[in-house]
């Protein structure tokens, strides 16, 4: 038996698919957690699978991922839709059930967390009605396994009662043979086309606009009637089956008004520095005690005389402290995972699209830009493919490009590895991911400078109550990403911390000499050292860092272990923090490069690498100049800081004058047309 699980967004449908499956599937409180359709078999079932489609609010689809669950639900190959709702949102989780059953698919409902219910529901009162089997899930309940299979196996595809309306049945009439040739239910054709559905009336040859606009056999140009006749059904079909508890939905309003209130984004700030405050200053610590037995290990290998040098220098440098000195700075990642998965599970980080949405929109994208950019704290690559979830093309482009400026884990590693070796405060890593943040915004900036024309976006989202984080999604959650990034210094980090050492440690023509300078590394990374000479790094260590950084970021750290620690790479603090900040910004890694690509063309993804290096020269460029000429010469440093200011704020003034003066322009065109047309 083949099973498509589908519904809305935020409805934990990827939760159930993960306990269903026995999988570890990504989920989060947002839209856009789930960018493709992932097919597991049942835990325990050899002839069942199920599919877990994107979320999607209708058949209508506006993005990529609505046109992947559109495509599966319409013409996929499955034997029943297993459609998940949420038990507080029946109403508008129900009205995509209602377009399944229009188009004559066999499904099945299951009513997701059960035990959040702010009032009561008669399932077995809805099922009647709806005529297709109703189960209730709760995560806090067993497994619901098995009765979503006796379900599934019992799935129906009732005939609705509004397909006898008049309009939808001359609408139907009209294009029956074009809908059946296409595998279509007619009357599901003729309510999408009547809705102005371009898709479904191009596949049956109708102009839906023309239908829909007062032609004699469609009877009328409400273009609204599909949603009432569907919402009118939802209606009866709820009455007397649903009794809501007022006191929990005010609650949630009253939390609501401080949190989305004019103190919004100053609330956001505080909370994402207070995340910040206590990942370092409790990590901090418990990363010290890590640091010491690896080291100690690395040098126990090393003066182990048994052992032939060039493998116990391989072990020592390239293994041990290479890997070593990543995991070392695992309690701070541990902390951030765990944080950021409370502030996920609270239902307060669906929020940050809503109260970022009026901000983003001055740069020509909307809020659902936000969940990128916060997912790009993990992993840039789920970052890139989750812009999938933005409907138009330009803004979606956006998204991806800049959402590498928001520093991964990978580099979080490094960034911790650098400031306790110098021992810099926790507030100048906060300081990198707010530069990160503003340099995005400035590249967003230009991109719109040279393209303008993104089409507006309506922030379509869903907003979960507010909940006490579960115990065991937080578990899982932390779980999975910590396994993740083991994985990946066991692996990535690993080979390329040892191909590095090998390259570090032979000469062209001399095999291996211990020598790194005259290396093979050293060779070529010393060429290229005078182009960061300005960046106060210029030396071929710190350069072979950043080569090994394009692999994986976190093998970063690994390299400059190996080349004999930061002391030995740096001069000084100030050498070292416009390092960190060139690695903040600088070329994604290979696999974003790949996930840019793929999602946007290979020229997007070279443009990316080259724009990024770029604008990390410059920001390390204005650091260091800025630095050097404090130190050497204060009083010009001042003089040229004032000189900057009032340039600025004179620049300032004149923009918001131009934008002024074009806006009275547009206002007096749009009055003299008035004028005209009256």
């Amino acid at each position: 038996m083949k099973l498509l699980l589908c519904g809305n967004p935020n409805v934990g449908k990827t939760t159930l698919f993960n306990r269903l499956t026995r999988s570890s599937a990504p989920v989060g409180n947002w839209h856009g957690v789930t960018v493709d359709a992932l097919t597991k078999r049942v835990s325990g079932e050899k002839d069942i699978v199920i599919s877990d489609l994107p979320g999607a609010y209708s058949l209508s689809a506006r993005t990529d991922e609505e046109k992947i669950t559109r495509d599966a639900i319409l013409f996929g190959d499955f034997d029943a839709v297993v459609y998940v709702a949420e038990a507080n949102n029946l109403r508008r989780n129900l009205y995509m059930l209602t377009q399944i059953l229009e188009a004559g698919k066999r499904a099945v409902l299951v009513v997701n967390m059960m035990d959040e219910a702010r009032g009561t529901l008669d399932l077995e009162m809805i099922s009647r009605r709806l005529g297709v089997p109703v189960v209730g899930a709760s995560e806090k309940q067993k497994n619901p396994k098995s009765d979503i299979i006796r379900a599934a196996a019992q799935a129906a595809s009732p005939v609705l009662p509004y397909f006898d309306d008049p309009s939808v049945m001359k609408t139907a009439r009209l294009v029956w043979e074009s809908a059946r040739k296409k595998s279509l239910e007619p009357r599901f054709a003729a309510l999408k086309i009547l809705e102005n559905d371009s898709y479904v009336s191009a596949l049956v040859g109708a102009d839906g606009r023309k239908c829909a606009s007062g032609c004699s056999a469609c009877g009328g140009c409400d273009v609204d009637l599909p949603s009432r006749l569907r919402y009118g059904y939802i209606d009866g079909l709820l009455s007397g089956a649903v009794k809501r508890d007022e006191s929990v939905y005010r609650r949630t309003n009253k939390i609501d008004g401080v949190v989305l209130g004019k103190f919004a984004l100053p609330i956001f700030f505080a909370v994402m520095a207070a995340v910040f405050a206590v990942t370092f200053s409790v990590g901090a610590p418990l990363s010290a005690l890590l640091t010491a037995p690896i080291g100690m290990l690395s040098r126990c290998v090393r003066e182990a005389s048994a052992i032939p040098e060039f493998l116990r220098l391989l072990i020592a440098d390239g293994v041990i402290s290479g890997a070593g000195a990543v995991l070392a700075f695992m309690p701070q990642i541990i902390i951030l995972f765990l944080l950021t998965a409370l502030l996920q599970d609270s239902g307060y980080m669906s929020r940050v699209a809503f109260v970022t949405d009026g901000f983003f929109r001055r740069f020509g994208l909307s809020g659902r830009a936000a969940f990128s950019l916060i997912l790009g704290l993990g992993c840039s690559v789920t970052a890139v493919l989750s812009t999938r979830g933005i409907s138009d093309a330009t803004a979606r482009r956006r998204t991806a490009f800049i959402a590498p400026f928001c520093p991964c884990n990978a580099r979080l590693a490094v960034f911790t590895a650098m400031t306790a070796y110098f021992g810099l405060p926790w507030f100048v890593i906060a300081v990198l991911y707010v530069l990160g943040f503003l340099c995005s915004l400035a590249v967003l900036k230009v991109m719109r400078f040279f393209k303008k024309g993104v089409q507006e976006e309506t922030l379509l989202m869903e907003m979960p109550p507010y909940r006490l984080p579960s115990g065991k999604r937080v578990f899982k959650s932390v779980l999975k990403n910590i396994l993740s990034f083991v994985g990946r210094v066991g692996s990535v980090v690993l080979a390329v911390s040892v191909f590095m050492w090998v390259l570090g440690n032979f000469s062209i023509g001399y095999g291996f000499s211990g020598n790194a300078e005259t290396s093979i590394l050293g060779t070529f990374a010393g060429f290229l050292a005078p182009v960061f000479k300005p960046l106060g790094f210029g030396n071929w260590r710190a350069v072979s860092a950043l080569i090994s950084g394009i692999a994986a970021k976190e093998s970063v750290v690994s390299v400059i272990v190996a080349m004999g620690g930061a002391g030995a790479v740096f001069g000084g603090r100030t050498e070292a923090v416009s390092f960190l900040i060139f690695t903040a910004l600088y070329v994604p890694c290979v696999a974003t490069l790949a996930a840019i690509a793929k999602e946007n063309g290979i020229k997007s993804a070279v443009l990316s690498a080259v724009v990024h290096t770029l604008v990390a020269y410059i920001a390390s460029l204005a650091y260091y100049g800025s630095a050097r000429m404090y130190v050497e010469n204060r009083t010009l440093f001042y003089i040229i800081s004032a000189i900057n200011t009032v340039a600025a704020t004179l620049l300032s003034v004149i923009v918001a004058a131009v934008k002024a003066r074009r806006k009275r322009l547009r206002e007096n065109r749009v009055s003299v047309q008035t004028s005209e047309n009256v």
